[in-house]
């Protein structure tokens, strides 16, 4: 899978590209702050600091970064993306909601200039959304100019799809009569098998989604390019050029369910490939410009508690 310096810069760097949020705080490396803050310092200076995104970070522990906001600088900025809290109906969300952002908006005055919080991932209760719980979200959010992803947290059990499409249709039912864009945050692993949507699953959120003209993020289980088995979690773990391609494949060619389940679900890396184009999957392609367009509006990045195991993978396949 080697490519040549042109394809480099026409095609890997624009699908690579502020990919990875570092989640270091989050399981299964679920470091303390001080380390995980310093490690994101670090990141911002390495020759790879242009795949790295944003620092991920509960809202409610934002007071104590207040320390380390010295290692950064308004050349070298702190880009935050906040985790709102969980809850369980509609009007706890919107207490939840209320108190993250006082404490986000708090912070950045604080830090004006060095901190910048533009993306906010929300967990919605687990129930379907209603209208009156997304206008609230989307409206209170786009007062910080804040990129809002909702998180589905409802179990992966025999009504998740009904529950999940569900939602979809409520938050494009929103977006098309609003002047704002929720989109989509997915969960695509943990550290138990069980935790793993499986191919078919992510193949709905996707075609779902893209179906819809929703955004989206994802996050956990993530840590390698290529699908592939791991005893640490004694399951396959999605890989995130097969959740990316896949996604841009759906958005571009219109693909079925099946056919992105086929392509989430490829193991061989050598299917995967980077041409002077673009990137293709077996004889479909997404050509440069479009991975460009799609990673800014539509397959946002997703978030990794390392950044560097995933750049390790990708050298592996003499990618970068």
């Amino acid at each position: 899978m080697k490519v040549s310096e042109d394809v480099f810069k026409s095609s890997i760097q624009a699908y690579l590209s502020n990919l990875i949020d570092y989640a270091g705080l989050f399981p299964p490396a679920q470091l303390p702050l001080e380390p995980a803050i310093q490690n994101y310092a670090a990141y911002k200076s390495y020759k790879d600091s242009w795949m790295l995104g944003r620092f991920i970070i509960p809202a409610t522990r934002l007071g104590e970064l207040d320390p380390y906001v010295p290692l950064f600088s308004e050349e070298k900025r702190l880009d935050i993306s906040a985790i709102g809290g969980r809850s369980k109906g509609v009007e706890d969300c919107l207490n939840v909601l209320g108190a993250d952002l006082k404490k986000q908006a708090n912070f950045c005055m604080r830090h004006e200039g060095i901190v910048a919080i533009n993306m906010f991932e929300m967990p919605l209760p687990p129930i379907v959304p209603n209208q009156r719980l997304l206008e609230r979200i989307a409206t209170e959010t786009a007062e910080y100019n804040m990129q809002t992803f909702c998180e589905v947290t409802m179990s992966l059990d025999e009504e998740w799809e009904m529950n999940m499409l569900k939602t979809l249709d409520e938050i494009a039912q929103y977006n098309l009569k609003s002047g704002h864009s929720l989109g989509v945050k997915l969960r695509t692993g943990g550290v138990t098998a069980n935790a793993f949507p499986t191919p078919e699953q992510v193949a709905t959120v996707l075609v779902g989604c893209s179906e819809r003209n929703i955004p989206q993020k994802f996050t956990a289980g993530l840590h390698h390019p290529i699908r592939m088995y791991r005893e640490e979690v004694n399951t396959s773990m999605h890989g995130f050029l097969n959740v990316f391609t896949a996604g841009m494949l759906a958005r571009t060619h219109k693909l079925d369910r099946a056919t992105i389940a086929k392509i989430l679900a490829d193991q061989e890396s050598s299917n995967f490939t980077f041409t002077n184009r673009g990137i293709t999957w077996k004889d479909l392609e997404v050509e440069a410009s479009d991975i460009e367009q799609l990673r800014q509006n539509a397959l946002c990045s997703y978030g990794s508690c390392s950044f560097c195991e995933p750049r390790e993978d990708l050298r592996t396949l003499q990618l970068i």
